[in-house]
């Protein structure tokens, strides 16, 4: 694509414009060439730009290329990869490998893949794409535009909203880790409620996702949520939070919206945490947090010995402190 036509799409301003050259690809600042773009958003990369055009967010004189001008070059550039990188369009299919049960509804420009399972009474909305061993459940609702990658399995009863991608592997609504004692043995609990997934939600690889003992376990509109992340029964988590890998929450909690779980985070059952929060790497919530704070508990990587003298001294601590206090 030529350098004017970027600028143009990108509604920005051409700067050190000299020759109209074809760019063939996008690389980050470190890798580009004089065929690709890039962008740049900190000026003490700029001894190593190699590219044959940069977008910037102001220019930049001491930089000797064409450059394109806009207000967030980070974002402009995540939209010129899609312009390059386009969805493959296909038409819709069901494949003749794919098992479908009785009074299933398949919306048109839908593709199902070989090897899909589908059971009765699903309802799986227009240009959706199922791929190959993919499960779905008994009265599972899927709304339109909704990927599901290989090997994703969806329990009954489920609900998904429209938009939401839910990468390979990750499980939908399996029964919540719920036991009672009886006769010194742990009893199953059955669990009879559901998941509901709104739309806009993307939902990462080996993700899990707990059904709800009676009533359900939502994921709200436009959140995101990464790899190897835990949803306990139950759970409530607001619009447009993002949960880091490797989260985990613990059943009954409630998430606010805007919120954002850092990895590693660990949430305990019956939590609360208010809109617009921030907790950092490797923290335990153990109690309500209330909105708008960053919080966190992680401890950073120290000097082994230095550790090992730090856990010798911490059971100390308690009588340390009583002779300082006299």
């Amino acid at each position: 694509m030529k350098i004017s036509e970027i600028a143009r799409l990108l509604n920005g301003k051409l700067e050190n414009f000299t020759q109209d050259k074809e760019i063939k690809n996008l690389k980050s600042v470190e890798t580009a060439t004089e065929d690709d773009i890039t962008f740049l958003k900190n000026k003490k990369d700029l001894d190593k730009i190699k590219a044959g055009a940069v977008i910037v967010g102001s220019f930049i004189s001491e930089l000797n290329i064409p450059q394109i001008v806009v207000d967030k070059p980070d974002i402009a550039f995540y939209k010129l990869i899609e312009i390059f990188y386009p969805d493959e369009k296909k038409e819709g299919f069901i494949s003749n490998l794919a098992i479908i049960g009785k009074n299933v509804e398949i919306g048109k420009n839908s593709q199902i893949h070989e090897y899909v399972v589908i059971k009765d009474n699903v309802k799986i909305g227009k240009n959706c794409i199922i791929h190959p061993f993919c499960y779905i459940g008994e009265n599972v609702q899927i709304g339109d535009n909704c990927i599901l990658y290989p090997n994703v399995v969806i329990y009954k009863d489920t609900t998904i909203g429209n938009n939401v991608i839910i990468h390979a592997n990750s499980v939908i609504a399996a029964d919540g880790f719920g036991y009672y004692q009886e006769d010194g043995k742990h009893k199953k609990i059955k669990h009879i409620g559901k998941v509901i997934i709104e739309d806009d939600v993307e939902i990462g690889a080996n993700t899990t996702i707990d059904r709800a003992m009676l009533d359900e376990t939502v994921i709200k509109k436009g959140t995101k949520i990464d790899n190897l992340v835990m949803i306990g029964h139950n759970c409530k988590v607001g619009q447009n939070t993002i949960l880091v890998s490797q989260v985990g929450i613990a059943g009954s909690s409630k998430i606010g919206n805007n919120v954002i779980l850092a990895g590693q985070v660990g949430v305990a059952d019956h939590i609360t945490i208010g809109d617009n929060v921030i907790v950092t790497a490797k923290s335990g919530v153990g109690s309500d947090l209330p909105p708008n704070g960053i919080y966190g508990s992680s401890i950073s990587a120290i000097e082994w010995k230095k550790w090992k003298r730090v856990i010798t001294i911490l059971p100390k601590l308690p009588e340390i402190l009583k002779k300082l206090e006299k």
